[in-house]
């Protein structure tokens, strides 16, 4: 009797499990796409967008200046025809933003589509590089500098796509704006935030954006993989700024509460708290995804990584993996660590401060998590203070832009797979979301491992091939969305 009861037991768990692995589907849907479009003829346009790439990454604007970025895309629209438009928050003349626009053949209810980029990259050490990463050197295939990946590289490649389809004249259904940002780098103030809140006149009847956010791999992920990560949803910020305050001492007779002590037992503790690993339904289809090019019983795990006894089989390759970490985890990074001793060692600061980078997986409320840590500072007598806080945020997988995205790329690239990715960071798509227009991050490129390290890093650079590959996307994308 006993052992009835246990076979039909396990008779019903099988088959539970059954049903439950069935209601698991992949959120890549068959789009059906028009014959593919062969007006975007490369051997005419490398040297153009090899060029504007080049003379982009010449402009130094590292958070700022980009101003002049944005004349010199003016330049090569206004040479096409194509008006522009430059807007910047008033007392903030360099922090300039570029709108241009085409328009659709016939008056057309279709929501617009929006190609966004940013103008401003990051610091760069000329000591640190092999090449100047503000001399747009082409070497080896490829070109180098800052912003090459991130993201003037984009730039270029939308500027090609935009000037294509009003130089071909490809009938439009819908209509399209070039859209470069100023201040992505450092919070989006004067850039989408600003346009946002003061013109969102701008961006009525528009209900698309194809912006930054992801890229394509190879070789990562899973060996022999190509994968084309659409970034729908992001991780939210919670920017801190920590202090610990005392008098000061002597460095040879140290108390058992001075401030940098203090400080520095806070941040250990703050950076041990809540680790766990988290996949959740923003980051299912992801390793869905991955489970269609793996193997038996990869394959099975991976595709079925909403059922919590196969779900922790991945707690181990996600605990090795850096980008896997980053979005099933809510991650805290020290960015910045500050005392004001002086040139000696003898000398115990009566103030030390630290920036925190707190990233959090989609469910966590930025203020909610906020009280936590703050609970956390009390012990050590800490003060912990909201730089800038954004929730986390999606978009549909069932739109007909993710759709066209995912398709266009794997058609490009037979034997690729699409997967959508919630980003570890922030771009503009997150306030643009805001308003209920759906984003999606693509650059469509294939980085292997060593190219993925040059975002933010030394030694930026893109291969000639890749640049190709994404302006022939881009426009495919474009002109299956007409």
């Amino acid at each position: 009797m006993f052992k009835d009861r246990f076979f039909f037991c396990r008779l019903g768990l099988i088959v539970c499990l059954f049903f439950y692995i069935e209601c698991v589907t992949s959120p890549i849907k068959n789009t059906t796409l028009k014959e593919e479009n062969h007006i975007l003829s490369w051997d005419k346009r490398e040297a153009e967008t090899i060029k504007i790439l080049t003379d982009l990454i010449r402009i130094k604007s590292v958070r700022g200046n980009e101003k002049q970025v944005a004349e010199y895309i003016r330049s090569i629209f206004e040479k096409e025809g194509i008006k522009t438009k430059l807007i910047s928050e008033p007392g903030f003349p360099d922090r300039v933003n570029l709108i241009a626009e085409l328009e659709p053949n016939v008056p057309s209810s279709e929501n617009g589509l929006i190609l966004g980029n940013h103008l401003d990259v990051v610091e760069a050490d000329p000591k640190e590089w092999a090449e100047d990463p503000f001399a747009g050197t082409i070497k080896d295939g490829r070109i180098h500098g800052r912003g090459a990946l991130d993201c003037k590289g984009l730039i270029a490649m939308q500027i090609i796509s935009f000037l294509e389809l009003k130089r071909s004249a490809v009938p439009l259904k819908r209509k399209i704006m070039f859209l470069s940002m100023a201040d992505e780098e450092s919070g989006s103030e004067r850039g989408a935030r600003f346009l946002l809140k003061a013109h969102p006149e701008l961006f009525k009847g528009y209900g698309y954006m194809l912006n930054e956010g992801s890229f394509g791999t190879k070789d990562v992920a899973i060996p022999g993989s190509i994968i084309f990560n659409i970034q729908y949803a992001e991780k939210g910020n919670l920017w801190l700024n920590v202090r610990a305050k005392g008098d000061q001492g002597h460095g040879s007779t140290p108390s058992q509460n001075y401030p940098s002590l203090r400080l520095l037992k806070f941040l250990t503790e703050v950076l041990e708290y809540d680790t766990d690993i988290r996949i959740s339904e923003e980051t299912q289809g992801f390793f869905y995804q991955l489970g269609t090019i793996s193997r038996f019983p990869n394959s099975f795990i991976l595709k079925n990584s909403n059922i919590p006894i196969l779900r922790r089989l991945l707690y181990g390759p996600i605990r090795t993996s850096r980008q896997l970490s980053a979005i099933t985890r809510n991650t805290k990074s020290v960015s910045g660590l500050k005392t004001e001793e002086g040139k000696g060692h003898n000398v115990l600061s009566s103030l030390a401060e630290a920036k925190l980078d707190v990233r959090l997986l989609p469910g966590f409320d930025p203020l909610e998590y906020l009280k936590e840590i703050q609970k956390i500072a009390e012990k050590y007598e800490v003060e912990v203070e909201p730089a800038s806080t954004v929730n986390s945020d999606k978009s549909k997988l069932d739109s007909i832009l993710f759709q066209t995205i995912a398709s266009v790329a794997t058609r490009k690239i037979p034997g690729s797979v699409a997967a959508p990715f919630i980003s570890p960071g922030k771009t503009d798509n997150a306030y643009f979301r805001q308003i209920g227009m759906e984003c999606y991050g693509l650059i469509p490129v294939l980085l292997n491992e060593k190219e993925l390290t040059m975002l933010h890093a030394k030694n930026e650079s893109i291969s000639v091939e890749n640049l190709k590959l994404g302006t022939q996307i881009i426009f495919e994308i474009l002109h299956q969305m007409n």
